[in-house]
């Protein structure tokens, strides 16, 4: 009997040691943590089940899908090559390995794979997806356009497909066609509210909300626990100002899916997308409370608060990860915006530059690095960094922009303009695409175009503060102040906590030479908001005006105060200090304001005249002219003092090429004239000396109509 009971105990033994079973068995629990999403739980049961079986392709696959799970890219190209190696007609694995390959642009192999899998089997809707997806990477557009279509064709049931076809059209410049692909999208899967959803978001991005409600309306409709139609649905409620009921619909899922990440995020993500940004941060403080290790909350609060310029609340936040993930792109990417926002441009440079070697693939890392470049004046190398993050996402908006900003600066209005309205196109909302476009076709003397452009930036925003200050600057040059006046003030009234409306009042005021009204409105915008940018530059003009020059410099040093980064500032109270002749002041707070802002042909300018005037190095001043001058080639004001810096230094024919340029170009700049006039009597030509001097001396320049008289009595005594 006992021998008969140690016989079965030595069977079931071996039955629970075949490695058959066990290796299935540990592939079985590998596939139940994937679909549970508990990747590191999958790694370990397939690596124990290629320990039972190294040559089980099953185990090997499993790995390499967890591997992925996990974005280890490197595990999961390694497994999915010797998943096809062990099972060559493993189709998924092959396509998911040339996906992979493409990603590594490694575009000869992934075809490889491709190729295999649609000899076997032409229709293979999933091989031409892929085969799509190499052509986009490559930039063969027309390739991909025509790859997608065919996946379309063998499997309508796809929504992805129409969505990748979809924007494939719209990176070839085609809205319409982009358009049809998502409306067949709609048609093809009825039941779908990803479908739907493609429509809706399309639409919204055109500026039909009509439709883009009804499509989310109906999305909402077929999956109620769904975040983005929600949350779409909320953005058409607050564009057509039914803000009420958008916070409601980003209530009502919260309360709905109070554990589901997307869902207790999305009233925060609502109150930044409707510009609440303090209900924003509120709502992402509470979260981040609640939920100490939900992450992304934090890295929104802290996002948040850069745009708020909470700067210190943002650093704080940040300082923890900072220190104990030093490396993080996403960590550098924050501490680098804040570094930004306080104006600390080199620094944020280094950082930025780190974050985008960390995850190149970031479009916003990149743009955000264009941002750092261009505050540093490095406009080429911003290009470039503007021009990649568009390349990543041609979605983004606020890249054109960036690239739209660059093209005005240099002068291609033109350019200017097809850049802003490819971020309309992107951004149908974008406050700053209508900023820009207005400014550009100002510079292409199209005011009316200009002036259509800002109405209709203020139809989606009437408060926006971008378009509303472009309307103000151009009343005021037609003598038109009162009429933006007569739109400003009511929005003053309806919204009696902005600061910024009440400083644009405050600056239609000053034009108007309503000093009172000026001065009250811009510390009634002070005390609603201390950080209101030029808001004691404008006080400062207006005690200049009315001749209380202490208390101009007191304005002028609280604006350095409150933007230490604001180089204008610095040399506004320097020019008032040149006014009262004290000339050291003056250059220190030049040399300051090089300090911070070394690309600045303005501050280079003034401090090189600065030193020819009142004590300096001439080389200095003409190296730092010759620096204006290639930034500013056609200023006039730049042009002068470089030819008076070439005079100082004793280069006479070159001081006398500038200052003809420059007299020719602004006949009534006064110390132009004086200057050529100094220098042509240096040179011998007494006659062209007087004629200069004589220019100079019928001005309306104090300084220079009297320097000039006073040359030109040295001249007449000479005579006698």
């Amino acid at each position: 009997m006992i021998f008969g009971i140690a016989i079965i105990l030595l069977v079931t033994t071996a039955c629970s040691k075949d490695p058959n079973q066990e290796k299935t068995r540990y592939v079985r629990s590998g596939e139940k943590y994937l679909q549970d999403g508990k990747y590191l739980e999958a790694v370990i049961e397939f690596r124990n089940a290629i320990k039972s079986d190294p040559a089980f392709s099953e185990a090997h696959y499993g790995l390499a899908r967890a591997a992925l799970g996990l974005n280890d890219s490197e595990t999961a190209i390694r497994e999915l090559k010797e998943t096809v190696r062990l099972d060559p007609k493993n189709a998924p694995a092959r396509l998911q390995l040339a996906s992979q390959l493409i990603m590594q642009v490694d575009y000869e192999q992934a075809q490889v794979h491709i190729s295999q899998v649609l000899a076997a089997n032409p229709a293979n809707a999933q091989a031409h997806a892929i085969q799509a997806q190499k052509f986009a990477a490559a930039r063969d557009l027309p390739g991909a356009n025509a790859a997608f279509r065919k996946a379309i064709e063998l499997d309508p049931s796809k929504v992805e497909y129409y969505a990748a076809l979809g924007a494939i059209c719209m990176a070839s410049g085609k809205p319409d066609e982009a358009e049809a692909v998502y409306t067949s999208a709609a048609d093809s899967n009825p039941k779908s509210a990803a479908a739907r959803m493609l429509v809706a978001q399309f639409s919204y991005s055109r500026g039909n909300m009509l439709r883009a409600e009804t499509m989310a309306t109906e999305a909402v409709r077929l999956d109620t626990r769904a975040v983005l139609p929600r949350y779409l649905l909320a953005s058409i409620y607050a564009a057509t100002k039914r803000v009420g009921d958008a916070e409601k619909q980003m209530r009502d899922l919260k309360a709905m899916a109070p554990e589901v990440p997307e869902a207790y995020r999305a009233l925060a993500a609502f109150y930044r997308s409707t510009r609440q940004n303090q209900k924003a941060v509120e709502e992402l403080q509470s979260i981040v409370a609640a939920r100490p290790k939900d992450l992304i909350a934090r890295q929104q609060l802290i996002e948040v608060l850069i745009e708020e310029k909470q700067l210190k609340e943002a650093a704080a936040l940040n300082a923890n990860p900072l220190k104990a993930t030093p490396e993080d792109a996403q960590v550098l990417l924050s501490q680098g915006r804040i570094m930004l926002a306080e104006g600390h441009y080199q620094e944020a440079l280094l950082l930025l530059q780190k974050a985008v070697a960390g995850r190149p693939d970031s479009a916003a890392a990149h743009y955000w690095l264009g941002l750092a470049q261009k505050s540093s004046g490095l406009h080429n190398q911003a290009k470039t960094a503007f021009s990649r993050a568009l390349e990543l996402n041609p979605q983004m908006a606020e890249a054109a922009v960036g690239l739209a900003r660059l093209a005005l600066e240099s002068g291609d209005h033109d350019g200017a303009l097809r850049l802003a309205e490819q971020a309309l196109q992107a951004d149908v909302q974008s406050q700053a695409a209508y900023a820009v476009k207005a400014q550009a076709l100002l510079a292409k003397g199209d005011v009316k175009q200009a002036t259509k452009t800002l109405d209709a930036a203020l139809t989606i925003d009437p408060t926006s503060l971008q378009a509303l200050t472009i309307l103000l600057g151009l009343s005021t040059e037609e003598g038109k102040t009162q009429v933006a006046m007569q739109r400003i003030l009511p929005l003053v009234q309806q919204y009696p906590r902005s600061g910024g409306l009440r400083f644009l009042a405050a600056l239609g005021y000053f034009d108007l030479k309503q000093l009172g009204q000026s001065e009250a409105s811009v510390k009634e915008a002070l005390q609603l908001d201390p950080a209101t940018p030029q808001a004691h530059s404008l006080l400062a003009n207006i005690y200049l005006a009315k001749g209380s020059t202490d208390d101009a410099k007191r304005e002028m040093r609280a604006a350095i105060d409150a933007a230490p980064t604001n180089v204008g500032s610095y040399l506004a109270l320097s020019n008032q200090l040149e006014r009262e002749a004290n000339w050291e002041q003056a250059k220190k707070l030049c040399e300051r304001a090089r300090e911070i802002d070394p690309a600045s042909p303005i501050v280079a300018n003034q401090l090189a005249y600065l030193y020819l005037d009142h004590g300096g190095d001439p080389n200095s001043a003409l190296a730092l002219a010759q620096q204006a001058k290639r930034s500013l080639p056609a200023s006039p004001h730049i042009t002068d003092t470089l030819g008076w810096a070439y005079y100082k230094v004793g280069m006479t024919n070159a001081a006398i090429a500038q200052l003809k340029l420059c007299a020719l170009a602004t006949p009534a700049l006064p110390a132009c004239h004086y200057h050529l006039g100094v220098v042509l009597l240096a040179a011998g030509n007494s006659s062209g000396a007087e004629q200069s001097l004589r220019v100079a001396a019928g001005s309306n320049s104090v300084l220079y109509a009297s320097l000039a008289k006073e040359s030109l009595g040295r001249i007449a005594k000479g005579r006698r």
